[in-house]
């Protein structure tokens, strides 16, 4: 799999997309998506509903939703010309969620998703790798909430602990660490994760609270 040049180009100037020459066609990796860009692509039929799995976006406007929020991130695997089939969401935690109570310090990682029809490509890694890039996440502590009922166990013909591990060591690769909380979700199932990654600005008072809130203690 090797980078080329394509027609494909984003002119997003913080963001630039590239594409990718795979043994299944061009595929265009483009981070920060403006609300715009859905309405014109379509979605991959590996990315649906099936016997025991489900992916968390269905419709393109959940991506215009996200897109639309503040500071709401979209990143996307493109399929020459306009088919999805891949993407990173990213956004401040919902109100009534535990993490929100830290205000714009808490940034979530809400999903990653790779359409059956194309895994294998490393493609989870790039849209980490450049949804990461920005200096933005340097004042964030940003976090993923990994639960076992999103996950794709028959796709990807691993149990419920070995894709736990393939989920540590992908955002591993991006300086996340596990950390436990009893918030309930996560408690609920022992293979559900919690991992995060303190941006370099964050300050020590900061990584405290965050810490007393993971265990149910509000912040000071």
């Amino acid at each position: 799999m090797t980078k080329s040049s394509s027609d494909l180009q984003n002119d997003d100037r913080e963001a630039p997309a590239f594409s990718l020459e795979t043994d299944r066609g061009s595929v265009l990796i483009r981070p920060k998506c403006e609300p715009e860009l859905f309405e014109n692509l379509i979605l991959d039929d590996g990315l649906g509903h099936f016997s025991h799995y489900s992916s968390i976006i269905q419709k393109l406007d959940s991506f215009q939703k996200f897109a639309l929020r503040k500071d709401g991130r979209v990143s996307l695997a493109i399929k020459s010309p306009d088919v999805v089939i891949g993407y990173c969401i990213g956004s401040y935690p919902e109100p009534d969620d535990r993490w929100s109570a830290l205000g714009d310090l808490m940034y979530e990682l809400a999903a990653l998703e790779i359409s059956r029809n194309f895994r294998g490509l490393s493609l989870a890694f790039l849209l980490l790798d450049q949804t990461m890039k920005e200096d933005f996440f340097e004042d964030k502590i940003t976090y993923m909430c990994g639960y076992s009922w999103h996950w794709d166990l028959e796709g990807k013909n691993l149990s419920g602990g070995q894709y736990r591990n393939m989920m540590k060591q992908l955002y591993g690769k991006f300086g996340f660490r596990e950390v436990y909380t009893n918030e309930p979700n996560i408690a609920l199932r022992p293979e559900n994760i919690m991992m995060i990654r303190v941006g370099a600005r964050v300050s020590t008072e900061a990584q405290m609270k965050f810490r007393h809130l993971r265990f149910g203690m509000k912040p000071k």
